[in-house]
């Protein structure tokens, strides 16, 4: 069993880099990135990342967004910009 995340080099949330409250980053820490692989595994961001090989500030870890709609929302922000 691993004790942290296999994604957290690649992850901003572990790195401290998103714009959220620091109690809020503490608790998506515990809760997904560190201790048993059942619960990162279950971390959308750890999905997109896999996926993706990157995940957008805007998904959170408990986000209740499909992977679909997360790359749909990728796209869209592109097309606009």
């Amino acid at each position: 069993m691993k004790n942290q995340c296999s994604k957290i080099g690649k992850c901003n949330l572990f790195g401290g880099e998103l714009e959220i409250p620091e109690d809020s980053v503490i608790r998506y820490k515990c809760f997904y990135c560190l201790g048993e692989e059942s619960r990162w595994s279950s971390c959308k961001r750890f999905m997109i990342i896999d996926e993706l090989g990157y995940c957008p500030d805007f998904v959170m870890p408990n986000s209740l967004l499909s992977s679909e709609q997360i790359m749909n929302r990728i796209q869209w922000s592109k097309v606009s910009n």
